[in-house]
């Protein structure tokens, strides 16, 4: 049901071709309840991912680099106690003076090679051969190379020195002095010492064959512990291809892949640098597990959030939306608009009550509407009523006095006007608008009887637009007027002048009668503010009172009539009517 537009009231939304203004997007609770679902995703991922980002990260490093520090110090400390007992050892073929007591009986002649070669070896092998960390150890004089000697048990690895090594270590036992040296040749690790004399000469050197693996155990086993590869530099020895001075303690970034944690060892006759180099997934192998269980998750909660969405959109915006569509078609003014809903739950039970409620409205503004106008059609009836006895009456004493004056033939035409008035008021045809065309029949059949009266007394001046005749105004518009200018204004005078004005704007429809009778006084005005207001309560002033609330009824307020004295004095009465508002009465 479509509410009609006269029966819009002061409502604006409620008026006939406005539509209601729909809410900013930002304000839709569909993209609401969808950012409240996106932030309830995005912020525990953001945190989470901030959490392993930083602090696990963090944590994580620095409990790695703490085990592995620990580790590693305890690894190499056990290192360097396997090299510091080589060097030891080493040493203490100089201080305990024995090779020195031999290689002097073999110089002074006093012991021959045989038995010289016989006590050395015998030597070497008491000191060094029962050592896991020794392949061999060998003693070669400086002023006869040729007599090498080793140890029986270590004889093929001392072959191999002899034949890979021997002039290298020859030369840095030149220079040497009294330190104790580690040197590498291909993969072979060497302890090389000067032997000395009580008088400081130089009368031999001792070479030890290092087992790397047995020295350097506690590292092997460190970097199998952490899947790790070992670089090392143990003075001369080791991996010399890497920058070690460049290096700086703990742990740092290799390369994508892994990460290194070097350390160092210093002594008095040899240096120990370390770089474990372990892969990033050992190292964060707890956080990165973490991380995927986190993005499994996460992933997880997409389809559930997408569930969850569906179902939100089904059970409350889809309904929500419903109804508030619903809504705004009822604000445009169609009336008894439902929704699709059943019950069952809350919105569905609402959704059920809003459809009810619209059609019990819908009837109940239908019911409203039908009586207001036949109050208004009844209203205009007993108006129309109240002026035909008034104006007969009139009519009637003009003819009586007319007859006794005269007793002429101009009594038909008196009849004729007066058959014309009384169609006028009787409203057979049961129209409340009509052309003004018919309306200005209707005043000259009103100004005939009143020159009956007045005679010459009374000049009347009509103007009427051509364009006009054909506009609608309610009936009995201007006779009213006129009658109340003779009533009121050249009746008191005894004559005057009456003026008949209509003309047609662009949207309006301006009517003005003007009399040149008795001038309003300050009863005359508020007696007419009170017929313009609508009240009749006095008798005055009828038919303004009576023109006034048909105006008021038919037009919704649209309509204005004003009653004021021009500067010539004269009585003006303006009627202004919107004329499409007249056609659609019509």
């Amino acid at each position: 049901m479509k509410i009609p537009e006269n029966h819009a009231g002061g409502d604006s939304s409620f008026q006939a071709g406005k539509v209601p203004r729909r809410n900013p997007w930002y304000k839709s609770l569909r993209l609401q309840i969808l950012a409240l679902m996106l932030l309830c995703y995005l912020i525990p991922t953001v945190l989470l991912g901030c959490y392993l980002g930083s602090v696990l990260l963090e944590s994580t490093l620095e409990k790695t680099e703490a085990a592995l520090s620990s580790g590693a110090e305890y690894a190499i400390t056990l290192c360097g106690q396997n090299i510091d007992q080589a060097v030891e050892l080493a040493r203490g073929a100089t201080y305990d003076g024995e090779l020195a007591d031999v290689w002097a009986q073999h110089a002074a002649g006093n012991m021959g090679d045989a038995a010289y070669l016989g006590r050395s070896r015998s030597y070497l092998e008491r000191k060094y051969g029962r050592n896991a960390q020794f392949l061999f150890a060998a003693y070669i004089p400086v002023d006869n190379a040729e007599l090498f000697m080793y140890n029986r048990s270590g004889q093929e690895e001392a072959l191999l020195y002899q034949r890979i090594a021997h002039s290298q270590v020859a030369r840095v036992g030149e220079t040497l002095d009294t330190k104790s040296q580690f040197l590498q040749v291909e993969d072979q690790v060497y302890l090389v010492r000067n032997l000395m004399n009580l008088r400081m000469e130089r009368y031999g050197m001792l070479v030890l064959g290092i087992d790397q693996e047995k020295m350097l155990a506690p590292l092997y086993e460190l970097a199998d512990a952490w899947d790790a590869q070992v670089q090392l530099r143990l003075g001369q020895s080791g991996d010399l291809r890497v920058d070690w001075d460049s290096l700086t303690e703990g742990l740092s970034d290799f390369d994508a892949q892994s990460v290194s944690f070097f350390i160092r060892r210093s002594s008095r006759d040899d240096q120990l640098d370390v770089r474990l180099i372990v892969s990033r997934e050992r190292i964060y192998g707890e956080m990165i597990a973490l991380r995927r269980m986190m993005t499994c998750l996460l992933v997880m909660l997409i389809p559930i959030l997408m569930l969850i969405g569906v179902f939100v959109h089904r059970r409350i915006i889809r309904p929500i939306t419903l109804l508030s569509e619903a809504s705004r078609r009822i604000e445009a003014g169609e009336l008894g608009a439902t929704v699709p809903m059943h019950g069952g739950d809350e919105l569905g039970d609402l959704g059920v009550a809003f459809s009810k409620m619209s059609r019990r409205i819908a009837a109940l503004i239908d019911k409203t509407y039908k009586e207001e106008i036949a109050l208004r059609d009844a209203k205009i009836q007993a108006m129309q009523s109240r002026i035909n006895p008034h104006f007969i009456n009139n009519a009637l004493e003009s003819i009586n006095w007319k007859a006794r004056m005269e007793g002429s033939e101009a009594i038909s035409t008196m009849v004729e006007s007066l058959s014309v008035l009384l169609n006028a008021s009787m409203a057979r045809r049961n129209r409340r608008m009509v052309p003004v065309s018919e309306e200005a029949v209707v005043a000259q059949a009103y100004f005939y009887f009143v020159k009956q009266r007045f005679g010459d007394h009374l000049t009347v001046h009509q103007h009427l637009d051509s364009d006009a005749l054909d506009a609608q105004v309610p009936l009995l518009t201007l006779q009213p007027l006129l009658e109340n200018a003779v009533e009121h204004g050249i009746g008191p005078a005894g004559g005057g002048t009456i003026e008949l004005n209509v003309r047609c704007g662009e949207d309006r429809v301006l009517v003005e009668v003007v009399n040149s009778g008795r001038p309003m006084d300050a009863e005359d005005r508020a007696r007419i503010d009170a017929a313009l207001s609508g009240d009749s309560q006095g008798g005055t002033h009828l038919g303004l009172s009576n023109i006034s609330n048909r105006l008021r009824l038919i037009y919704n307020g649209k309509a204005e009539i004003r009653v004021f004295q021009d500067e010539k004095g004269r009585t003006r009465v303006r009627l202004s009517i919107p004329r499409s508002a007249g056609k659609e009465e019509a």
